[in-house]
């Protein structure tokens, strides 16, 4: 309801309208990227719908693997922006001459943000591995 009645018998309270906000751009994360990279835009593309294809292949299922890993590389790494995000508000708050907690300024966060910096690393390892493999069975499939 856009324009309530006021408390005032007889009146109404007009609101402007609002605007719909967009909703935030997505950013490709590192995963993504690597293998837009790799493949190119066609690749990608390809990929995208390779990965839907009835019946499974070996090759659908290895789109669908390389299109899983790299979505989880790309979860890890927002993770990880948003800790050292967090990381980096505390240690402004302390230099800022905040109160200092008695656990420390980073708590538990600067080991949680090392633990996410290794698995992220560890995922885009495990992303190149399996964008290889995608890759060497793409070249060596048939074409129609």
């Amino acid at each position: 309801m856009n324009n309530p009645p006021s408390r005032v018998r007889g009146t109404l309270k007009l609101t402007p309208p609002t605007t719909p906000t967009a909703p935030r751009a997505r950013t490709a994360g590192p995963g993504e990227s690597a293998i837009r990279a790799a493949l190119g835009d066609d690749g990608y593309t390809l990929l995208r719908t390779r990965r839907h294809q009835v019946p499974q292949t070996p090759v659908t299922l290895l789109a669908d693997l390389l299109w899983i890993t790299t979505r989880e590389a790309d979860r890890l790494h927002e993770q990880l922006q948003n800790a050292a995000r967090q990381a980096r508000d505390r240690l402004t708050r302390a230099l800022d001459g905040g109160p200092a907690s008695v656990h420390g300024v980073l708590n538990t966060s600067g080991p949680h943000t090392d633990l996410l910096a290794a698995r992220t690393a560890q995922q885009l390892r495990q992303l190149g591995a399996v964008l290889d493999t995608y890759r060497q069975a793409t070249a060596t499939e048939p074409r129609p």
